[in-house]
């Protein structure tokens, strides 16, 4: 574990009703790999495993992450078409 982040949400992302994923959206309290500085807003990439009882979070790129507080869960809406459509 590298990272820890307070006042955290886990952001789940869809696309009209299709869940895309989950992210982790927090402010970094502490950063040993020197990504993030204390204080920096932190979004990570798709979450693929949650172990709430340690309180850790790791991402699809193999970043572990330690919450600490309360944590909130909120539903992000996109809509891949306007996004494709600038690519």
């Amino acid at each position: 574990m590298d990272t820890i982040v307070c006042d955290w949400q886990i952001v789940t992302v869809k696309d009209n009703d299709h869940n895309i994923g989950q992210v982790l959206w927090g402010i970094c309290v502490e950063d040993k790999s020197f990504r993030f500085g204390n204080g920096d807003y932190i979004c990570t990439s798709k979450l693929v495993e949650i172990k709430p009882k340690k309180n850790l979070i790791k991402t699809a790129s193999g970043s572990i992450y330690k919450v600490v507080g309360e944590g909130k869960k909120v539903t992000g809406a996109c809509n891949l078409n306007c996004v494709s459509a600038y690519n």
